[in-house]
């Protein structure tokens, strides 16, 4: 991004092209213009790497739809570990009045 930045700090340097353009100068060449071309390759090429390293990394992240499903399925889960909390509560309770009701000391 800083390059990009240098260059368009270059480019915003003010030319007077009617000027040149008028007197017979040197017909609209700009002699910076190869400096600036080969500039603007580089930075393609360094946006062209960058974006394919951010498309790998977007191959392994989840989607909504996975969230989606993986909210599901916790949801199922923990709903049935639940009742299952619930039904051993419901013995170790049954075991403790069995025990209480049953043992004489």
């Amino acid at each position: 991004m800083a390059e990009l930045k240098q260059m368009i700090g270059k480019r915003a340097q003010p030319r007077n092209e009617k000027t040149r353009l008028a007197s017979g100068g040197s017909g609209g060449y700009d002699v910076d213009m190869n400096t600036r071309i080969a500039e603007l390759e580089g930075f393609a090429l360094d946006t062209r790497d960058r974006l394919s390293r951010i498309e790998a990394r977007l191959d392994t992240c989840a989607t909504k739809s996975d969230v989606k499903d993986l909210e599901s399925t916790m949801h199922k889960e923990l709903h049935g570990l639940t009742w299952k909390l619930i039904g051993i509560a419901g013995v170790l309770v049954s075991m403790v009045y069995f025990v209480a009701t049953q043992v004489k000391t």
